[in-house]
């Protein structure tokens, strides 16, 4: 007699998975921005000492695989997610001007990536290198100020507008992305 109390539970837990999988993305991003922003100035002190090559190569990757991976969930499946999940008139109003925001910013924040990249890459491989200290600073502010938008205002969104079943697609769908031994074609 319990197991559909249990079954409900379940389900509910894997629905919420997803919602906060995007927010411990957030927590993440905005750390290694806070590191970003300070590589600058550790590069002008210290000049490319381990410390600075370690941090450099460890920032490339982590923005090359995970804050691309991210932008490119929340397009392919948060996004449309909300956008099915919208009632017609005023909400899907509300959520196709607040996806139009985050996809501009997302290729805005691209953008300042690519100015800050080679640079990065370069000092991760142990190579003299210039940081655009201008764009390390337009990007960590505003990668900081995107972040607290999605939190503040499109995960409660999301929170209140997907159903149950609804996130729990949204999570298995990022769960057989992320899974590192993905089957390729059918079984």
């Amino acid at each position: 007699m319990n197991a559909p109390v249990e079954s409900h539970a379940l389900s509910s837990a894997i629905a919420d998975e997803a919602i906060a999988s995007f927010s411990r993305s957030h927590v993440q991003i905005v750390e290694q921005m806070e590191r970003l922003r300070v590589l600058p100035t550790q590069l002008a002190q210290r000049g490319l000492d381990e410390g600075v090559r370690a941090a450099a190569a460890g920032l490339y990757r982590f923005f090359n695989d995970a804050v691309l991976e991210h932008h490119d969930e929340e397009e392919r499946d948060l996004f449309p997610a909300l956008r099915h999940s919208a009632a017609p008139g005023d909400e899907a109003g509300l959520v196709g001007s607040v996806v139009a925001r985050l996809e501009r910013e997302h290729r805005e924040l691209e953008a300042l990536w690519d100015r800050v990249e080679p640079g990065l890459r370069r000092l991760g491989r142990g190579k003299a290198a210039t940081l655009d200290a201008e764009a390390i600073e337009a990007l960590s502010v505003r990668y900081v100020e995107h972040a607290r938008f999605e939190e503040a205002a499109v995960l409660p969104l999301a929170d209140r507008m997907l159903k149950v079943g609804d996130r729990a697609a949204l999570s298995l769908g990022l769960a057989m992305r992320r899974n590192p031994y993905r089957a390729v074609g059918y079984i």
